[in-house]
């Protein structure tokens, strides 16, 4: 049987060893890469990794919610995995973690058989709120490329099952950055219709979430977004609604954070008039929490500038 390993080069440490995993790694998956108990004991003792589980071990460095998903004795899925690739994940705060079917000595602040439990679920060492979802052949591998988290086309299917419609679509539009749609479209070749769809739906071209969000949200009241247009002395901008001078911008803070930004911006939007068009600019806070508001100045900007460039 084949037995997936990473390229290490010769006589490579314990903490570079679990790193190469992905911050995370079993005990077999260190045994396999040449390392032996020994050396695991003795990096442990010197405080080069530590034992967040029985046969786990992870650096100092690993993130927050791998290090949970590994206590507890799962793996990240869903949203939560989708963050740990860099994807879109949406505004769920809660961290979703896979476990297999028939798993045991899960490591929560209480048995997660508790049918009326008093507080929220959480790991024992931590109160981050918890999912559990419990799969078949959703057990942690103690042999592969990661122990931690579940793999990309997993997590995209698990998005797409778990998550609302919009959700789901943003996170897919931000994959395509990692992957072409070919791949995609086959990741879900044995979906449901109403998953395929989905994917269908999604869009290359968002830079961020929030421009998918507000695409996906015009388009249902009949706006067409056309995302990442490049005007002259301009560069490019978010997206220009078809038919019209109007273009739309999502601004978050950490876009302007700096006197260059601020006055760069301010050049583009002067710009932007000299060529004859409108600026709407939407903070990813209004976006969030009073779309309504967004609307109205889109559908107000449409009203003056309704002519074609």
């Amino acid at each position: 049987m084949h037995v997936w390993r990473p390229t290490l080069p010769p006589m490579q440490s314990v903490q570079t060893t679990v790193a190469a995993f992905g911050g995370i790694a079993t005990r077999q998956q260190l045994i396999e890469a040449g390392l032996s108990g020994f050396d695991l004991t003795i990096a442990v003792k010197r405080g080069e990794v530590r034992r967040v589980r029985q046969a786990r071990h992870a650096t100092a460095d690993a993130s927050f919610d791998a290090l949970a998903a590994a206590r507890v004795g799962g793996l990240l899925a869903g949203t939560s995995a989708a963050r740990s690739y860099g994807l879109w994940a949406g505004f769920d705060t809660r961290l979703h973690i896979s476990v297999g079917a028939n798993s045991a000595r899960l490591r929560t602040n209480l048995p997660p058989s508790f049918r009326r439990r008093p507080v929220e679920l959480t790991p024992d060492t931590s109160r981050r709120r918890i999912v559990l979802h419990w799969l078949k052949g959703g057990a942690v591998p103690e042999l592969g490329p990661e122990c931690w988290r579940v793999s990309l086309f997993a997590c995209l299917r698990q998005v797409v099952a778990w998550s609302d419609r919009e959700t789901a679509v943003a996170c897919l539009d931000s994959a395509l950055a990692l992957v072409p749609r070919e791949a995609l479209v086959e990741a879900f070749s044995e979906a449901t219709i109403a998953h395929r769809q989905v994917v269908d739906e999604c869009r290359p071209g968002s830079d961020s979430g929030y421009e998918s969000i507000v695409r996906q949200r015009l388009a249902a009241i009949g706006i067409v977004l056309i995302q990442q247009v490049h005007l002259p002395g301009v560069g490019r901008v978010d997206g220009r609604i078809a038919g019209t001078r109007v273009v739309v911008e999502i601004d978050g803070r950490e876009h302007h954070d700096t006197p260059q930004a601020v006055e760069e911006d301010r050049r583009r939007g002067a710009e932007l008039a000299a060529l004859g068009y409108a600026r709407v600019q939407l903070s990813t806070t209004r976006i969030r929490t009073d779309w309504p508001w967004c609307v109205r100045m889109v559908r107000g900007a449409m009203a003056q500038f309704s002519d074609a460039a």
